[in-house]
């Protein structure tokens, strides 16, 4: 089961429906949380047909500010939902794990001061939705104690309001994959600010019934927050093959080029992420570079022989000719022998702890 959460900035904005279309095209979500839809009832109802969603409940903005809308497909079982000025809470049952939890889509307030009230409220109607619970959405509110809002220090009396409500609760943040921070002001050079405003939080008794659970932020065009989107049980796909740098890449030409260039590529984030998004960019880099020429030792082998057998028939025989295709052989045969010496020490490392028949059978050999 997948949710999408956006704080939109306004449905009603003209790239708003199409990117919801595309990502709902790409990912299927089977519920979407809307916040700043800035738009009433009728226009989140001609909303939710185009989008091809089966149920909806929305709470109207006021003067065209504000706004919420909750979409669902009909095969998840939501057995109610309730409203509140700043939440849509959904009562969900999961039939695959007979269990039952609750959906909290929220949009804070930017006023401290009614913030401050909101996480309140929530403690006290925590009691209506049991132990199992997740809450999602604009929170408005910074949990790092070093990040600024809007250039100054956020409000320190509303964010403790804020990290009480998690505490006293035990929420766990899901996490999530992409870029670190949901929200930039889009302002440039020194003038700009980057945060995680929009997160997701949940009970540890919930985390425990969905532990696979996957958030991913995904950027857009159309509002200045990324979406959130949810994988609560993703599918098991297939295990994607390990990326092994070949030592045999070492030899040609073009590597040290393609490494620089890779690795150059600018990356926003934290140091950690800029350090594993360049890695990541190396091994794409790689992958590509590789594909412009022949990587199997024993077919390159093999076409050199079948070049020698010609040239040895052939009335164009020259004595450089042959000592040329011999050099490529000899280097073919090299490279053939780095391959199977890095393909045992992975073999050793993989198998070599594990006491079995197969490695001894490989010792003897």
């Amino acid at each position: 089961m997948r949710v999408l959460v956006w704080n939109c900035q306004g449905a009603g904005r003209p790239l708003t429906i199409p990117q919801l279309r595309e990502v709902c095209n790409l990912l299927s979500p089977h519920m979407i949380f809307l916040c700043e839809t800035k738009n009433r009832e009728q226009f989140m109802e001609r909303a939710r047909s185009r989008l091809r969603f089966d149920h909806s409940v929305v709470v109207d903005s006021m003067h065209r500010s504000g706004g919420m809308a909750l979409f669902w497909k009909q095969e998840v079982n939501v057995i109610a939902v309730n409203k509140t000025a700043f939440t849509i809470e959904a009562h969900i049952v999961d039939r695959s794990k007979q269990i039952d939890w609750w959906l909290i889509g929220i949009y804070a307030s930017c006023d401290a001061a009614v913030r401050k009230n909101q996480w309140q409220v929530l403690n006290a109607r925590k009691r209506l939705w049991g132990q199992r619970w997740i809450v999602a959405g604009d929170f408005n509110d910074i949990v790092s104690n070093d990040e600024k809002w809007g250039g100054r220090r956020r409000d320190e009396w509303s964010f403790r309001d804020f990290k009480q409500f998690i505490d006293d609760n035990e929420l766990v943040d899901v996490g999530f994959d992409g870029n670190p921070w949901t929200w930039c002001n889009n302002w440039e050079n020194e003038g700009e600010i980057k945060q995680r405003l929009d997160r997701m939080l949940c009970t540890s008794t919930w985390f425990q019934s969905f532990d696979n659970t996957r958030c991913k932020h995904i950027d857009n065009y159309s509002s200045d927050h990324s979406m959130l989107v949810v994988d609560i049980e993703p599918a098991e796909n297939k295990r994607r093959k390990k990326f092994i740098f070949d030592k045999r890449w070492i030899r040609r030409e073009g590597i040290d080029r393609e490494i620089k260039e890779a690795w150059g590529v600018d990356v926003e984030g934290s140091k950690m992420y800029k350090v594993t998004r360049k890695i990541s960019n190396c091994r794409v880099a790689l992958l590509k570079w590789k594909n412009n020429f022949q990587n199997n030792s024993r077919k390159v082998l093999d076409r050199i022989k079948a070049n020698m057998e010609r040239l040895k028939h052939s009335p164009d025989f020259t004595k450089g000719g042959m000592d040329e295709l011999k050099r490529q052989l000899k280097q073919a045969y090299s490279n053939e022998e780095l391959y199977w010496s890095q393909k045992s020490r992975v073999t050793w490392l993989k198998e070599g702890d594990k006491n079995t028949r197969f490695f001894h059978a490989s010792v003897k050999g």
